[in-house]
């Protein structure tokens, strides 16, 4: 007769405290799965930016007949047509990377139409992505005009260096490793013990968090960041 009538208030408390112990035992598990496999992700997503940056100067993809690589921001590699061209855009990196930029420039006519041509913006993986501006170790910038023909306006190359920084959009849960990659095509990560992100604004505009704007010198690196295989 009292199965007929359901679980008694004893049995029903047991079932909700076995319930609790099984989820606080499993989320933290699963949460730790998915930081893990956003940080693989951006990681993996970091590197083909080095890639299209190979493409960029090796082809001449902005057509202004030199050899130098796009620093302007992280988007361009997507957005970024040749020059003297109506063509569409060159697309060295995938979609999802490019509205994943965290400080995009504006757009700069029929040249490099806005990431917001084409996508709405936000974090790829719960990573953002940003084009370091400077080289610590040799204190050059990386955002140097260097010409060509035709003239191309007010975008910014280098030569010979980039800079690219990879981090979470909400630390701790959605990552806790930042990674950076120059022109090296070598990969360092950081555990990190603070925030990256420089606002909740979408995106969320220039990294300025001191140890994480810049490309470091080699004792920074050695010091707080590790060199990945």
């Amino acid at each position: 007769m009292r199965r007929n009538k359901g679980f008694t208030l004893i049995e029903l408390m047991i079932v909700i405290a076995i319930i609790a112990i099984i989820a606080a035992i499993a989320i933290p598990g699963l949460l730790a799965s998915q930081r893990a496999s956003n940080e693989r992700n951006a990681s993996a997503s970091l590197k083909t930016i080095a890639t299209a940056q190979a493409d960029f100067r090796a082809n001449d993809r902005d057509g202004n007949k030199i050899q130098d690589f796009w620093t302007a921001d992280v988007a361009g590699l997507y957005c970024v047509k040749t020059v003297d061209s109506t063509s569409a855009a060159n697309k060295l990196i995938e979609l999802s990377v490019a509205s994943a930029d965290s400080d995009p420039i504006a757009a700069l006519g029929q040249y490099t139409p806005a990431i917001t041509a084409y996508a709405n913006q936000g974090p790829k993986a719960g990573y953002w992505y940003y084009a370091l501006m400077t080289d610590d170790q040799t204190t050059e910038t990386y955002r140097a005009a260097t010409g060509g023909s035709p003239a191309v306006g007010t975008v910014h190359y280098n030569t010979s260096k980039f800079g690219f920084i990879t981090y979470p959009d909400s630390y701790p849960s959605s990552g806790k490793i930042s990674f950076i990659l120059n022109e090296g095509n070598t990969m360092f990560k950081r555990q990190m013990t603070t925030p990256v992100k420089a606002s909740s604004a979408t995106p969320p505009t220039a990294v300025t968090l001191t140890g994480f704007s810049t490309w470091p010198t080699d004792d920074l690196l050695k010091t707080y960041w590790a060199k990945m295989d």
